[in-house]
């Protein structure tokens, strides 16, 4: 057996944290074995999502991008009114559209509920849970090497719910491109990185695993390597076995840095994401008026 993920999962854990980059949470490498399933989910359509009583009108442009995100899942019965997040944002070779919901529900409410429906429909579902807080459920079309998903976060006792798809298979082609600045494990494995340039700033994202560690030694190089290089390290909670999460900050840069390890899986997965402000340039003083 190899260590190579398998492309499915890959791609839908890089869906996943396109879908909520503003989120700290992982990527999950995990082995899954698919055979190639019709893409039956593809028949189901998202009028009644799509025909609700509007707030306001929708552009075509949006219409388009949330026929993209929804039409390979029916409606939450107890969802907001989806609206648009974002499309194709890292260029057109990896095509991208979000949508976006809340619900007073909980993340398992809605988890269990779209995997019941995958499931109900012959899928096999690819998922993954970081936390009672945030997660996803959602399936592979090999025929068009495209990964649908529903993740979820839930903030302040409202869950959002990010409806996605995308074509994620460029972003796993050729070696990643993690920035020179942001130390990780010689013994790191399948790292990934990704630049998001925001208003006001720039997001990084990036993740990796550590096939034969624990918890504990990962943060411990993370603390040291980190301090060396001239960041303030916090830890939000003590490390332990399961997982731990680091505040991290220098300059203008801060962020979390999040560990999480899976029994029996021996691996550490490793995910950071750090976002830089943008400094004001410092206006130039009026010169002085001559008389």
């Amino acid at each position: 057996m190899t260590g190579e993920p398998r492309p499915a999962v890959r791609a839908a854990a890089l869906l996943f944290s396109m879908a909520v980059v503003g989120g700290l949470i992982g990527f999950s490498w995990e082995r899954l074995v698919y055979e190639a399933p019709a893409d039956v989910m593809d028949q189901v359509t998202p009028d009644d999502m799509l025909t609700q009583p509007a707030r306001r009108t929708r552009t075509p442009e949006q219409e388009e991008i949330l026929q993209r995100a929804l039409s390979h899942f029916p409606p939450y019965p107890r969802g907001s009114r989806p609206e648009v997040l974002a499309a194709d944002y890292l260029g057109s070779d990896v095509p991208i559209a979000v949508a976006w919901f809340s619900t007073q529900d909980t993340p398992d409410q809605v988890l269990a509920h779209y995997n019941s429906t995958l499931l109900d429909a012959g899928l096999p579902t690819v998922g993954q849970r970081y936390s009672e807080h945030a997660g996803y459920v959602g399936y592979w079309s090999p025929a068009s090497e495209e990964v649908h998903l529903v993740s979820v976060l839930e903030q302040s006792g409202e869950t959002l719910v990010f409806v996605s798809s995308g074509r994620m298979t460029r972003m796993l082609e050729g070696p990643p491109k993690v920035p020179e600045w942001i130390p990780l494990p010689l013994n790191a494995e399948d790292a990934a990185a990704l630049t998001f340039k925001l208003e006001g700033g720039t997001q990084y994202t990036v993740s990796a695993r550590v096939p034969d560690g624990t918890v504990p030694e990962v943060t411990e190089f993370f603390s040291k390597a980190l301090i060396e290089r001239g960041w303030r390290v916090q830890q939000v909670r003590p490390a332990d076995e399961s997982g731990v999460q680091l505040e991290v900050r220098r300059g203008e840069v801060r962020g979390m840095v999040m560990l999480r390890r899976q029994p029996p899986a021996p691996e550490v997965m490793i995910y950071l994401s750090l976002t830089e402000r943008l400094m004001e340039a410092p206006q130039e003083e009026a010169p002085e008026k001559t008389r």
